[in-house]
């Protein structure tokens, strides 16, 4: 494409047919997103996965990314060879190119820096879009990455699930997966948007704030995994799947006009999109309701950007 073969100090990128350039930048660090003993694979992967589901929930088809890589003396050939190996399948499996970046020696760990673009016609559809009386909508299922990071730190602690619930939760926190085809299902019916990186809660609270409105949520709708459900019944805690994060689901809301096309149109396209709730009346500070009125508060499964 345009990374000059990386042969150059820079790429040249062809926006005469485009209106826009969106771009985005996610870091990732061993020890907090990552672990040591994870496979290099999985963890190329996931560096890209996670922007890529913010490319995508705002309804543009991501092109090309950046990479800066700091490690330290314990990444040896091996290692550099199956995460490139991962960067390879990936960048096929959702057509995105290398199109730069830099690697250097760091004196301790893993760290991971990748900015994505995209270039686009159509402007964005923003966080801060939602109307009264929209649907709110979250896609595919909700907890499973949360569940699994539990399940790696608690080897001893399964919950008495079997091996192949294990295996699922499990894979669902190395190996998150934003999907290519709600980009124009977020275009057609999206008024706002945003993916879900911090936990549904958490993210639906900063989606409300955008748009300076209430948002009133059935925790029943929710929807969770077979895996994760069994999990859940036995830990007793849903807010270990609420609030932990690590998702990357596409929440968004959308005109109740529009409900029927949209479940039509999700359907087609084989997407699983649940509706989760209603946007409520404008607020100075807007808050996160249950169906019985009841505020969600904050939780100790939240994460912690700064600690």
């Amino acid at each position: 494409k345009d990374s000059l073969q990386l042969r150059d100090d820079v790429a040249s990128i062809n926006v005469a047919d485009e209106k826009y350039i969106v771009s985005n930048q996610d870091s990732l660090v061993m020890g907090t997103h990552f672990f040591e003993s994870d496979n290099p694979i999985y963890i190329a992967k996931k560096s890209l996965r996670v922007n890529l589901s913010d490319l995508i929930s705002k309804g543009v088809t991501p092109y090309g990314y950046f990479l800066s890589l700091a490690m330290d003396d314990t990444i040896d050939e091996n290692w550099v060879k199956l995460f490139s190996q991962g960067l390879a399948e990936d960048q096929k499996k959702y057509n995105i190119t290398l199109l730069g970046g830099d690697t250097v020696a760091a004196p301790h760990g893993l760290f991971i820096t990748i900015n994505m673009l995209s270039r686009t016609n159509d402007s964005i559809i923003k966080r801060s879009g939602a109307c009264f009386g929209d649907n709110i909508y979250v896609t595919g299922t909700i907890g499973s990455s949360a569940i699994g990071l539990y399940l790696l730190k608690n080897k001893n602690d399964n919950l008495g699930l079997g091996q192949l619930d294990i295996q699922k939760l499990i894979r669902k926190y190395h190996l998150p997966g934003p999907r290519l085809k709600i980009i124009n299902l977020i275009k057609k019916f999206a008024s706002s948007s945003m993916d879900t990186t911090d936990g549904l809660i958490n993210d639906l609270l900063v989606l409300a704030g955008s748009s300076g409105r209430e948002f009133i949520i059935k925790k029943n709708l929710i929807p969770y995994s077979i895996s994760a459900k069994k999990f859940l019944n036995n830990y007793g805690d849903f807010n270990i799947a609420l609030y932990g994060g690590d998702d990357y689901e596409v929440i968004f809301t959308s005109s109740m006009k529009f409900e029927d096309k949209l479940n039509e149109y999700a359907k087609k396209i084989n997407l699983k999109i649940t509706k989760i709730g209603n946007v409520g009346s404008t607020s100075k500070n807007p808050r996160l309701f249950d169906e019985k009125q009841e505020e969600f508060k904050a939780s100790c499964y939240t994460f912690k950007h700064f600690k």
